[in-house]
């Protein structure tokens, strides 16, 4: 109270109106005083002459009534507040803290309809004289501590307008902010601004460490350094950057580190705040403000937010000098995610500390998926984790993921019955709607019928399938197991090229490749892929290989040509960015460490550097007679009416046509029989074939 009243005494003839007297339409003198706990005097003028002492700091008597001093110290500490930045945010909480204190500052500035401080006003209440107060407005600057970290915001007068002057601004102070003065603690909700973006975990919320799937020796470094961040301050306090796939454990693992100390987490999605550079850089502020003032650490997701193109990429570009500032004055320790390793962050931020997250290997996989069934309390078909862990590579979210929708959807279709174990297939639908939300930009998932027994091969191109096969199958025995990986710093990975003339069975083939392999394998749609922006064809191959990494899933390019084209000599512009799409896409398919399978019908036209990296190329000729009388009698289903009078090898040697040609015509033949009310007869089939030779271009 000695700085109100020590202003009233400095500034009270503000209040007086000319004919001497105080305007009651304010709070009265009697009242002033009282609060103020002055005797009363009988001369009006007279409340403003008796000198008062000053105050050094605003928390005095009155104050240690409505503030615990522990608060006021917690506050100093963690934002780094000086004597009169505290001063003034006390001050300016004063309002929202007390009910006397907002009717004396009434009182102080004359005037009932302002329910606010201004700069101006905080600035005369915490000085000594008025020259002093003016040297005070620079704490309101916009990158001081106040503004900065979002401790206050100062909004505009409405007479004035944009154009109104700093010391007429009025300051607001936080809820979160006020309730720690008062309380020492926050315990409301996340403001409105984060409430989309941002979620608030208690330590008790997050997973024990020894539970947390990482390559050997990594969750110890990510509990050392996070140790470190919470015991030191200062510039050496390290920031922890982790980087890996969406959905590798990033989060949960800063997370059950913090959870030894106590510590709970505010993590906030950047690619999800406001696009306006302004609202960006507030909403990030007030995201880092929260976790000082609530005692938790946060964890800023970064993903996608800086690998956009166009008005993205300006977007991020507008904000990112400032959001590195934010980060490096932050004064608590920092978590931050992102996709890959981000060199611009460690220019704009000091002591950023990089790990790798990488995707488990086949043994964690399994104890993922047991983990995970085990924890959701329903019976499951024999050795599903095995089963699952073979067939898919997917992150631990994913995991949980797919678990609980699996079970959810189950338990509402047993409601009432006997509980219907959980199976392969109903995990496979679950994963593959994540990995098809994943991919579906740019691939669509391939699903063939067909095995083995439905296919017609060369003895020579069997083999080589059979050995593709082989090698996928025993990839953990022999690069993990035997150790190989170590001797390979790439090129692990299984690159095949399918090449032969229109429907010889090139795509047909990769389908039951993976069908054998229990694999999930995803056609890429060139057409969304390319692009005739620079880069952005890189940007969108980029997606495709690191979605299918981290998933395990097969890739198919179809007619490859079309991307992998031989290089040409460098003529114009266009030359030059063609060349550097084949260059990238032969870097990434050597670091690649899945399976991809190419097919083309112009294997000459194939870039050669491209092709020596090739680990299988597998040419599927046109069918023989033999394979095309086979060929005919394994398109005919056993249920289909047909004819005695067919012989396949009659038409096998009138018509040379491929697998996909024959198998076009053998459906064009029970159209027609269904049509005319017959069975499929010889002459239908010759029919049909004649029709498709035609649509191909040849003389019949």
């Amino acid at each position: 109270m000695a700085c109100l009243a020590r202003h009233i005494a400095r500034h009270g003839y503000r209040m007086v109106q000319a004919s001497g007297t105080i305007n009651d339409l304010y709070v009265s003198l009697l009242e002033a005083r009282a609060r103020l706990g002055q005797g009363l005097m009988p001369e009006t003028t007279a409340a403003f002459t008796p000198p008062v002492a000053p105050a050094d700091v605003v928390v005095e008597p009155y104050w240690h009534e409505t503030l615990a001093s522990r608060p006021l110290s917690a506050l100093r500490e963690r934002f780094e507040l000086d004597d009169e930045s505290l001063r003034l945010l006390v001050a300016a909480a004063g309002c929202a803290l007390s009910v006397d204190v907002a009717r004396l500052y009434t009182f102080a500035w004359a005037d009932f309809a302002v329910k606010r401080p201004t700069v101006g006003f905080l600035c005369e209440l915490v000085s000594d004289d008025s020259e002093a107060s003016m040297d005070k407005v620079r704490a309101f600057a916009p990158h001081a501590p106040l503004l900065r970290q979002r401790l206050v915001e100062l909004r505009d007068d409405l007479t004035w307008g944009l154009d109104t002057p700093l010391i007429h601004r009025s300051v607001h102070v936080a809820e979160s902010v006020v309730e720690f003065l008062r309380r020492g603690f926050v315990s409301q909700a996340l403001p409105a601004r984060l409430a989309a973006t941002s979620v608030l975990r208690a330590p008790d919320e997050a997973r024990p460490i020894e539970q947390v799937v990482a390559p050997e020796g990594l969750a110890d470094e990510v509990v050392a350094l996070l140790e470190k961040a919470l015991r030191e301050g200062g510039d050496g306090r390290p920031r922890l950057l982790l980087t890996g796939t969406r959905g590798s454990g990033r989060r949960t693992t800063a997370a059950a580190a913090l959870r030894q100390w106590g510590k709970g987490t505010l993590t906030t999605e950047l690619g999800r705040l406001p696009r306006e550079p302004e609202l960006f850089l507030s909403a990030l502020a007030v995201a880092l403000r929260e976790a000082l003032l609530r005692g938790v650490v946060p964890i800023l997701r970064m993903d996608g937010l800086t690998d956009g193109q166009g008005e993205e990429r300006t977007r991020w570009e507008a904000v990112a000098a400032a959001t590195f500032e934010l980060l490096d004055l932050y004064e608590g320790p920092l978590v931050l995610t992102h996709l890959a390793p981000f060199p611009a962050l460690h220019r704009g931020v000091r002591e950023v500390y990089d790990l790798h997250l990488p995707m488990p290997g086949s043994a964690a996989q399994r104890g993922l998926w047991a983990r995970a069934l085990t924890s959701v309390d329903w019976p499951t078909e024999p050795e599903l984790a095995t089963r699952l862990a073979r067939r898919f590579s997917v992150s631990p979210a994913v995991v949980t993921q797919s678990v609980d929708e699996a079970r959810t959807r189950l338990e509402h279709a047993s409601r009432g019955q006997a509980k219907t174990p959980l199976t392969l297939e109903h995990l496979a639908v679950a994963i593959r709607r994540r990995l098809d939300h994943a991919l579906s930009q740019v691939a669509d998932p391939y699903v063939t019928t067909l095995g083995w027994g439905d296919v017609v091969l060369t003895a020579e191109v069997e083999g080589l399938l059979r050995e593709i096969i082989a090698q996928a199958k025993n990839r953990e025995l022999v690069y993990d197991t035997w150790g190989f990986r170590r001797k390979l710093s790439y090129g692990r990975g299984l690159a095949c090229l399918f090449s032969g003339a229109p429907g010889t069975g090139k795509t047909m083939m990769a389908g039951v490749l993976a069908r054998e392999l229990g694999q999930e394998i995803y056609r890429v749609d060139l057409s969304r892929v390319t692009s005739k922006w620079v880069g952005e064809t890189e940007k969108n191959l980029a997606k495709v290989f690191d979605e299918a990494e981290s998933a395990q899933v097969i890739l198919l390019f179809d007619e490859a040509d079309s991307l992998f084209s031989n290089r040409t000599e460098v003529k114009g512009s266009n030359d030059r960015f063609a060349n550097m799409e084949v260059n990238y896409l032969l870097q990434r398919m050597e670091s690649f460490d899945g399976m991809t399978i190419l097919t083309t019908n112009f294997e000459k036209s194939l870039d050669e550097a491209f092709k020596r990296r090739l680990k299988f190329r597998v040419h599927f000729p046109v069918p023989d007679l033999e394979q095309r009388t086979r060929l005919w009698q394994s398109m005919i289903p056993p249920g289909a009416p047909l004819h005695e009078d067919v012989r396949y090898e009659v038409i096998a040697k009138k018509f040379t046509l491929a697998g996909g040609n024959i198998k076009n015509a053998a459906l064009r033949a029970a159209f027609y029989a269904a049509e005319e009310g017959t069975d499929i007869t010889q002459a239908l089939l010759e029919r049909a074939a004649t029709a498709e030779a035609r649509e191909m271009g040849r003389l019949v």
